[in-house]
């Protein structure tokens, strides 16, 4: 090796062994004929995919919504298409953007199981208007029931809605301390 080298660069001393060889194997090793576009396009992809792939262990979500009754694949066909289109990348990446956006993809359910959501907004809503209603019926049934009867049912609601973390301890006592005076003065 060092022989060879100092016929072929007599001004220079010879490099370690490994040095040469890495460089006689690197002339020898064809590079790949990729075109700066197609390297642009993969880094483009890639940066994609890092990102919704990261989007979980970061504690993040990509949600489908599905609001108006359309599909996930068509969800996905149609984001994959656009992303395709606004950032200029050919068809052929395509397939690998709608795969990864279909297999990250969850619905809202799958994110709120996932962050532990006890409670939707709507879910709150609706308890809230049940335990409502269920206080007026309470109330308008109170003389049938008899004093004691109507509280029960009414605190045992309100401990339940406690429970599911739709209502708070203070709040639960003052709806109860309500319906309970409310009871007093009809008396």
């Amino acid at each position: 090796m060092s022989i060879e080298w100092l016929r072929s660069h007599p001004e220079t001393m010879p490099p370690d062994f490994n040095a040469w060889l890495i460089v006689r194997l690197a002339t020898n090793v064809p590079q790949p004929a990729r075109s700066e576009r197609e390297l642009d396009e993969m880094r483009m992809v890639n940066a994609i995919e890092k990102l919704i792939t990261e989007l979980a262990p970061h504690r993040f979500g990509l949600v489908h919504l599905g609001k108006t009754g359309e599909e996930l694949a068509d969800a996905v066909t149609e984001l994959g298409q656009t992303l395709i289109a606004e950032l200029g990348l050919s068809r052929s990446r395509t397939k690998r953007i709608q795969d990864l956006l279909a297999y990250y993809a969850k619905s809202p359910k799958e994110v709120a199981d996932l962050g532990h959501v006890g409670v939707t907004n709507r879910a709150y809503g609706a308890l809230h208007e049940a335990y409502r209603e269920l206080a007026v019926r309470t109330e308008k049934a109170r003389g049938r029931l008899g004093e004691e009867k109507a509280l029960g049912r009414l605190e045992g609601a309100v401990a339940m809605l406690v429970s599911a973390g739709v209502m708070s301890r203070e709040s639960a006592r003052e709806k109860t301390e309500a319906f309970r005076l409310a009871g007093n003065r009809e008396q």
